[in-house]
């Protein structure tokens, strides 16, 4: 595993879902691992954000495994080590974020999910759906020339248009009390 130099620095910002992310001095983009985990909801059981290894625990699930070998490519998840001064940074291939998406996307469709995969496949709906909308604009912007001229987080503005339009239905529609109140009644954790 070869470490690399950042050249540019970054945040994709997904409805509040930071993912930092580089461009190395070889043009590889590359988004922070644990910025992906949380961006596809990839939570331990107790549901904290622990370490950047969750996304190895989900993918290393067995009925998720036919699908990995379809749509990800050997060397896909293999980490990408780069330097942000001297902090250390361990990150993937951007375009991994959207191949982890086609993975659970499938799976969905073919077998039954636990409920973490379920929430982890309808995470990766709303994403997929957004990089789209984002892609084509990004691309007429290239093909016209207007990329020259727009503001330079205006691609970004649009992703998280998109990403909130998404989550509407899944808004909090109660205050936290009302939930803690109900898990008490309820003798719940």
């Amino acid at each position: 595993m070869e470490s690399k130099s950042i050249q540019y620095r970054g945040e994709l910002d997904l409805n509040g879902m930071i993912i930092p992310c580089y461009v190395l001095e070889d043009g590889t983009r590359v988004l922070s691992g644990r910025g992906m985990q949380e961006a596809l909801r990839m939570v331990d059981e107790s549901g904290q954000k622990s370490s950047g290894h969750r996304m190895a625990v989900f993918l290393g699930r067995k009925n998720i495994n036919p699908f990995i070998s379809k749509y990800l490519e050997v060397g896909t998840l293999d980490p990408i080590v780069c330097y942000d001064g001297n902090k250390k940074i361990n990150g993937y291939r951007a375009e991994a974020l959207a191949d982890i998406c086609e993975v659970f996307l499938e799976a969905r469709k073919t077998i039954e999910l636990s409920p973490r995969q379920t929430i982890i496949a309808e995470q990766c709906e709303i994403l997929m759906r957004a990089f789209a909308r984002v892609g084509i604009t990004a691309l007429v912007d290239e093909a016209t020339g207007y990329q020259h001229d727009r503001e330079k987080d205006e691609l970004q503005k649009i992703l998280k248009a998109y990403i909130s339009e998404e989550l509407l239905p899944w808004q909090k529609r109660f205050p936290d009390e009302f939930y803690k109140q109900l898990f008490r009644l309820n003798g719940w954790d």
